[in-house]
């Protein structure tokens, strides 16, 4: 059932199948018409050419047998020779009397017999059609002669059947030659014209912001509005890049031109509580709320930092062997001065996996499990346990950030490393959305990669997976 509403729909909801149909349509209906009003008018040329040969014999028949009523031989020999295989010629005296040609298929006595009583009042001009066996015939009293006996005609009407049946089997095996011939190049020229539209389809679905400034559409030739809306679409790529590279660069130079001040605040706010001797209890809580913020803003303004110079490839990141177990108790250290939980290191038991060395930058890497640290503790419950765990897989070095938290919808997984991204079940405002996504870019500035697997109410695990 789905797959014939699939069918449908590709026929019915494109572009391409929509063209498609319509063609075949016009198509089909045109040929259908032309051979239809070809087949009646060749019918009618058909039975009227035989009527007129009909008709010709008779006229000249007519001439030959006048004055012959008194020799039947030669009158006799006149029928025969103005008749055929497909027309019989016999003449009715006033007495009833047949004088009629002896040739091959002539008429039987019996089939002159039904012919001449379909007309008892022997009205000249009269034509009746007649069923004989497997034939039929078209009957005419043609004209009575001066002496009073009558001149009949009777016409096989089989042949000319045969004849319109062969014409019919010609006109369909052409007809159907000419529809596939012509239904197979309606195709090809729709999905000619189309291709263009497939093509530009295909750039959008992979454009990307790093991409805008190199995806434009090529198209070698094309109808004049798909090449309009070709060119139309690459100015709008170049407007995009321009303005994304404009962007870009003013993140960039506000994250700079805001980190200094931004540091003195703290700073004074910092030195301020720690020497405000003469500070009421709620000053203090108030000049520690606004260094909280002061250190939250700058750590937006380090991850926007961090992003600009990622997209315009100017993010410095240095690679050096590491000792991961002491990078580890190390951020262990930081981040348990900073938690109000149980922060739990596990390094492997095995001397020769605790002694492992990776390539990475060392104080990224920090940053890293630190906000990976700082993430796991928004989203877990106060008495709830982190995991830092050390192990191997592969040949590579993982670290596991593991919390106990409310977890990650299994749709979302996709989506946590992108901009500005945060879980539906997650609390309202609990970040920003960008610090795994300044997690990523740090982790793969180092040839990592860092994965992340969750379950809703059970918690989460994100692994930072580095090269050895």
């Amino acid at each position: 059932m789905a797959s014939r509403y699939r069918w449908r729909q590709q026929l019915l909801g494109s572009l391409q199948g929509q063209l498609q149909l319509a063609t075949y349509l016009v198509v089909f209906l045109g040929f259908t018409g032309a051979s239809s009003v070809g087949l009646l008018i060749g019918q009618r040329h058909l039975l009227a050419n035989d009527q007129q040969l009909a008709r010709q014999s008779i006229a000249l028949c007519d001439k030959a047998i006048r004055g012959l009523q008194d020799d039947p031989a030669r009158l006799e020999q006149e029928l025969l020779f103005h008749s055929n295989a497909n027309t019989s010629l016999w003449i009715e005296d006033n007495s009833g009397t047949l004088l009629r040609p002896r040739i091959h298929r002539s008429l039987s006595d019996a089939a002159i017999q039904t012919a001449m009583a379909t007309n008892p009042g022997r009205e000249p001009g009269l034509q009746r059609t007649i069923d004989i066996g497997n034939e039929r015939l078209l009957t005419e009293l043609v004209k009575q002669l001066p002496d009073g006996s009558h001149l009949w005609m009777a016409q096989r009407a089989s042949s000319n059947l045969q004849a319109l049946n062969n014409y019919l089997v010609l006109m369909i095996v052409v007809w159907g030659s000419c529809l596939a011939i012509t239904l197979l190049s309606v195709s090809w020229v729709v999905r000619r014209v189309v291709q263009p539209l497939d093509q530009l389809n295909a750039a959008s679905s992979q454009l990307t912001a790093d991409t805008l400034a190199t995806a434009k559409l090529q198209l070698g030739e094309g109808p004049i509005e798909v090449m309009q809306l070709s060119r139309t679409y690459n100015e709008l790529l170049e407007r995009l890049a321009q303005s994304w590279s404009q962007q870009r660069q003013f993140v960039c130079a506000v994250s700079h031109e805001l980190r200094t001040p931004l540091t003195i605040v703290q700073g004074y706010l910092h030195h301020t509580i720690k020497r405000g001797d003469n500070l009421s209890p709620n000053q203090v809580q108030g000049l520690q709320t606004a260094e909280e913020e002061s250190i939250r803003m700058r750590r937006l303004l380090d991850d926007l930092l961090d992003l600009s110079r990622g997209d315009s490839g100017r993010l410095a990141i240095t690679k050096e062997p590491v000792r991961l177990a002491d990078q580890l108790e190390q951020v262990a250290d930081l981040a348990r001065n900073t938690l109000n939980r149980p922060l739990l290191l596990e390094l492997p038991e095995d001397r020769t996996a605790r002694d492992v060395v990776a390539q990475a930058d060392p104080a990224r890497l920090r940053q890293v499990l630190l906000d990976l640290i700082e993430n796991a503790e928004k989203y877990s419950a106060e008495d709830a346990t982190i995991r830092l765990v050390l192990r191997q897989r592969d040949g590579a070095s993982l670290i596991d950030v593991i919390d106990q938290g409310i977890g990650i919808p299994e749709t979302e997984l996709n989506k946590v490393f992108e901009r500005f991204q945060r879980g539906s079940n997650a609390p309202e405002k609990t970040g920003s959305g960008l610090g795994l996504s300044v997690v990523k870019l740090l982790v793969e500035g180092m040839d990592g990669s860092i994965e992340v697997h969750s379950r809703l109410g059970e918690g989460s695990c994100f692994t930072v997976v580095l090269p050895t």
